[in-house]
């Protein structure tokens, strides 16, 4: 079973505290970033400012899946 909904590129390497958001076809919709306290922020692409901020990561990345559906709907 896929259990991802989406991919954090560069999340929880040594060192990164941002990077691409890719969805389940590959399609890169943002940016991802972690403050010093891990919580994470999405801004989508064309946008300046986070949409979505969240401090525990498996919600952080069902929001951010969920914003996707809305937005391609």
């Amino acid at each position: 079973m896929d259990h991802w909904l989406v991919t954090l590129d560069g999340n929880g390497q040594t060192g990164r505290d941002s990077g691409d958001v890719y969805t389940k076809d590959g399609e890169v919709i943002g940016t991802w970033s972690s403050d010093a306290e891990g919580h994470c922020s999405f801004t989508p692409y064309g946008e300046t400012e986070p949409v979505i901020s969240e401090p525990f990561l498996g919600l952080f990345c069902k929001e951010v899946a969920d914003w996707h559906k809305v937005k391609e709907a």
